[in-house]
């Protein structure tokens, strides 16, 4: 039985084809797929043609056999050596962690000398999501957390904005390139009269800041999912 795509349908389409966009398949491309699952996406990259390694905190769940996969341990430390990967893929892994300056700065220290990182995440900043916070106090995607469960995946700690993405991809050593999303949510498009009200109440709070407007750009009020790809760069001694 082949291992389960343990998210969305089509996420996996999805971040194939930014993969491809990235890297050609070759096997001198070298990715770590961390929070592999049961490694369906693992082993689709590998039918591609990349060199695959994979990381989960629950390895015995892993299913594909000609592809190494490695425990996380509870401190997210990447458990491969420095400047091993040219590309460290985390698909709908970041909302379910707390402690992401310490994931990022070891995605960062097994990159190799431009390497990239790419990442999927609900979006909270999507017209549907605001609205939801706004009348229940949750953000999409994100429900009460139960402090008796202790089991990283089956619940969702961290709903972060991309202001909060891009500085702490920053601080660790990754330079945010890219910006994307995987569809447009109907019911945030219905919600689309909101946008000029959007700008205006953002311009005069902020004034013309770049990073705000991005963060309410029509990708971030319309998109369901985010995709982040960041490069690595040198990271910063400030402290968060």
């Amino acid at each position: 039985m082949p291992p389960k795509e343990i998210a969305i349908q089509g996420t996996h389409d999805m971040a194939l084809e930014h993969v491809q966009s990235l890297f050609s398949p070759s096997k001198d491309v070298v990715i770590l797929d961390f929070g592999a699952g049961q490694g369906a996406l693992s082993l689709r990259l590998h039918d591609l043609g990349y060199t695959v390694k994979a990381c989960d905190y629950f390895p015995d769940d892993f299913q594909v056999e000609n592809i190494e996969c490695r425990k996380s341990g509870d401190d997210l430390k990447i458990p491969y050596d420095d400047d091993s990967f040219d590309l460290v893929i985390a698909v709908e892994l970041v909302e379910h962690i707390d402690g992401h300056l310490t994931f990022f700065k070891e995605v960062q220290r097994t990159l190799r000398k431009g390497g990239k990182f790419l990442l999927t995440t609900p979006n909270i900043l999507s017209l549907k999501s605001r609205i939801l916070f706004l009348f229940t106090g949750y953000f999409y995607s994100f429900n009460s957390l139960n402090p008796d469960v202790h089991d990283p995946v089956s619940q969702h700690l961290a709903p972060f904005t991309l202001d909060r993405y891009r500085f702490i991809l920053q601080r660790a050593g990754l330079k945010l390139i890219r910006i994307h999303t995987d569809k447009l949510q109907s019911s945030s498009k219905f919600l689309l009269f909101l946008y000029p009200l959007i700008k205006l109440v953002s311009r005069m709070k902020f004034g013309e800041n770049p990073r705000v407007t991005e963060q309410n750009s029509l990708t971030m009020l319309l998109g369901r999912k985010i995709i982040l790809v960041s490069e690595k760069n040198t990271p910063t001694t400030e402290k968060i």
